[in-house]
């Protein structure tokens, strides 16, 4: 192959998919209760569940975002085995990590006659993932490093993330949300619905009375946006409360046109700031947002 693809830690996959279609990741890292986990080890150090308890139990967590340092040790390999790198990134409106990957590619710009190219994915989690699955296939058909970031570029837009959260506290305390917008979700029985916007913020939606409403609201904004069904994976997030996901796969495979819905855990750094509880939702759409 004449490029990698590389993109951050925040996906929803398992690891095995990584292996199998030659992506690699750079992490980013969580502190829970004082011990530094590096993302890359896919629960084997902090098993999901585990993690998700102790937020529960109310243990601190923060996270870090990829150091400049690893990206170029990422980026350096791949140089010196002659092949070019295509960085497709976690959002800039939700972490650093995308301008560390930028300043990683201009300290070796010069030293080797490969390049690397560096994309905003402006999504996250699953929507990132959905990228960089769809971007996988399309380097396997032939596509070349500057077809594949100009297909990146307009394939992003399209991707659609909508959520659910039973706390928007957590969101607040990553720097995520405004105190606002966040106080609105404390309000009793009421559940907010959340959207990545086209230049991968999180915006505050709705309010909706109750959870079931609330994950039959992102079932909504399925049906009301999305496109070519069948053509791209629908995928469900979750801060372990399978059942809660199961339910909405049921409720879409009942309600839409969709076929299948895949389910998995929402990883531990996306989950540290969205928390316990989460639900999200993604696919192909018209466009983010209504």
């Amino acid at each position: 192959m004449g490029y990698v693809i590389v993109t951050d830690s925040v996906l929803d996959i398992e690891e095995s998919y990584l292996l199998q279609n030659d992506i690699c990741t750079v992490p980013l890292s969580f502190t829970l209760e004082g011990c530094d986990t590096v993302e890359d080890d896919f629960g084997r150090t902090v098993p999901f569940s585990s993690f998700y308890q102790q937020l529960r139990e109310g243990k601190n967590v923060t996270t870090s975002q990829a150091t400049v340092g690893a990206f170029a040790s990422v980026f350096e390999g791949i140089l010196q085995s002659c092949r070019d790198v295509v960085y497709i990134g976690f959002s800039s409106g939700l972490s650093g990590s995308f301008q560390s990957g930028c300043m990683a590619r201009e300290e070796l710009k010069g030293r080797y006659p490969n390049q690397i190219y560096c994309v905003d994915t402006f999504a996250a989690s699953g929507g990132q993932t959905l990228i960089v699955r769809e971007a996988a296939k399309r380097r396997a058909e032939g596509m070349t490093a500057e077809q594949l970031v100009e297909w990146v570029e307009e394939f992003r837009s399209h991707v659609v993330h909508w959520f659910t959260v039973d706390d928007l506290m957590y969101l607040h305390r990553g720097g995520r949300l405004s105190k606002t917008s966040a106080v609105m979700g404390s309000l009793v029985g009421i559940k907010p619905v959340l959207y990545v916007s086209d230049d991968g913020r999180l915006i505050a939606d709705k309010k909706v009375r109750g959870r079931k409403r609330a994950l039959e609201m992102l079932c909504k904004q399925l049906n009301a946006h999305i496109q070519e069904v069948g053509s791209y994976p629908v995928t469900i997030s979750h801060g372990d409360c399978l059942e809660d996901a199961e339910y909405l796969r049921k409720y879409i495979l009942d309600h839409t046109k969709v076929e299948e819905v895949e389910i998995h855990m929402l990883d531990t750094v996306i989950g540290a700031h969205a928390g316990p509880g989460t639900v999200a939702l993604f696919f192909y759409g018209d466009k983010r947002g209504n």
